[in-house]
């Protein structure tokens, strides 16, 4: 097959009729990954487009606003290191399709809750589920494409993600207001019980299919035992390399979480007197300069073969972003979508951080270093909303809205609150420092 394999790793121009049927069956089994990827971030994201309604039926103080949100990433997140594990021991099939039955699961109990309990058990199972939608994807990538198009592949795959961020920024209020946020909820729980099905139906595990003689060499054994996989992830734990990366991605990552997914349309709608439909279309300008943003930096960081370099230039420019963004006043509306777009698009470089993670540690650990990596990338933002949310109740002079009962910000308090986002990216800053580059290429331990 040495034939075959150069041609499908690019040394011969055309590929043939055998190496096309694989790679249109790889990018079905990985779109249909990614479209779970999808629906996970616009669940995620869809309490900001729902923080009137919340409000009345939950959660009156802010903290306890940002806290129902961050039930979803508290369980993402802890959940990230056992995703990889069980990723790596069973494979994509099996798990991806469990995680979603179980998001839908959390959207119907969350759709029909009547206390603040019920909803942040609903927030929790929703958060398990969507736990292993990109550790899968990239499962997925590693399993499927050639090695030298990982970061272009992945950030293909976030780019598909976060358009389901930007729907649900930009589209849920709309929908919220026609159907109502509890019905709204259910119809998204359908949605993922008919996606489960096809998850099953469709993706197939890269050792089970017959093309085993493509990309052989980066295949999961699946007969690892129990003590094998928690040597790996030891293995991955003693790595500094892997606690610097993961770190700086989870600080770079704070903005998206904290601002883009929830305190970004009640800040616009709060401070500046934005309505709440414009205010979603804004911030959902975040997660388009993300979409457009992953490939670019995947395509870039591969054809001049740095990692660190793209990394340093994202982070710089989406630290004068996120302060822009934060302490200018008046600016017109222009000026702040194109901030935001900017903010998304640079932000997405942290991306490479995860390239870094695959390069860094060998391909049988990589699903457990990925989830560790998307573990604290993940706790970061589910830290920062609550604490964004009690920094606001701790103000003193609060405004009560006479119809939600919600509590309303003035944009000097925002501007107090949100000073956690750059000094969040002014860390990470300082962790690129001790980072070392791998110039795309696998290094040694």
């Amino acid at each position: 097959m040495s034939t075959g394999n150069a041609t499908f790793s690019g040394s011969i121009a055309v590929p043939t009729a055998r190496e096309k049927a694989y790679l249109l069956r790889a990018c079905l089994i990985w779109g249909l990954a990614a479209l779970f990827y999808f629906y996970d971030n616009l669940l995620q994201v869809s309490p900001s487009a729902m923080k009137p309604e919340l409000s009345l039926a939950f959660a009156r103080q802010a903290e306890q606003f940002g806290s129902l949100s961050a039930y979803c990433l508290y369980a993402y997140g802890l959940m990230q290191i056992p995703a990889g594990l069980l990723m790596d021991r069973f494979g994509p099939r099996r798990i991806l399709t469990l995680a979603c039955a179980f998001c839908s699961i959390g959207s119907l109990i969350f759709g029909i809750a009547t206390t603040l309990v019920e909803a942040k058990i609903g927030r929790v199972m929703i958060g398990i589920g969507a736990s292993f939608a990109f550790v899968g994807c990239l499962k997925i990538i590693g399993q499927w494409f050639p090695a030298k198009r990982f970061a272009l592949v992945a950030g293909l795959t976030v780019t598909i993600g976060f358009l389901g961020a930007a729907f649900g920024l930009s589209m849920v209020t709309g929908v919220v207001e026609t159907f109502g946020w509890r019905h709204s909820m259910l119809y998204g729980g359908v949605f993922g019980l008919v996606l489960s099905i096809f998850l099953w139906s469709i993706i197939r595990d890269k050792s089970t299919l017959e093309e085993d003689d493509f990309n052989s060499d980066l295949l999961t054994k699946s007969s690892q035992t129990a003590h094998k996989i928690f040597q790996g992830l030891l293995e991955v734990v003693k790595h500094k390399q892997t606690w610097i990366a993961a770190l700086y991605a989870g600080l770079m990552f704070v903005p998206t979480l904290a601002f883009g997914g929830l305190w970004g349309v009640p800040f616009l709608v709060e401070a500046h007197g934005f309505d709440r439909a414009s205010a979603g279309l804004c911030i959902s300008l975040i997660y388009v300069g993300w979409m457009c943003g992953c490939p670019i930096w995947g395509f870039i960081s591969d054809y001049i073969q740095r990692r660190n370099l793209p990394m340093l230039i994202a982070t710089i420019i989406t630290l004068l972003n996120c302060i822009a963004v934060i302490y200018l006043d008046h600016l017109p509306i222009q000026i702040l979508g194109t901030l935001l777009f900017t903010l998304g698009f640079f932000s997405s470089g942290f991306l490479l951080a995860f390239a870094v993670i695959q390069e860094s540690n060998r391909r049988e650990t990589a699903g457990t270093a990925i989830g560790f990596t998307n573990a604290l990338n993940t706790l970061w933002g589910a830290l920062a909303q609550p604490v964004i949310g009690k920094i606001l109740d701790l103000n003193s002079v609060v405004v009560i809205h006479q119809e939600t009962g919600e509590r309303i910000f003035n944009l000097a308090q925002y501007q107090e609150a949100l000073l956690f986002l750059p000094i969040a990216l002014a860390l990470s800053l300082g962790l690129l420092c001790f980072l070392k580059e791998t110039n795309c290429r696998p290094i040694s331990n």
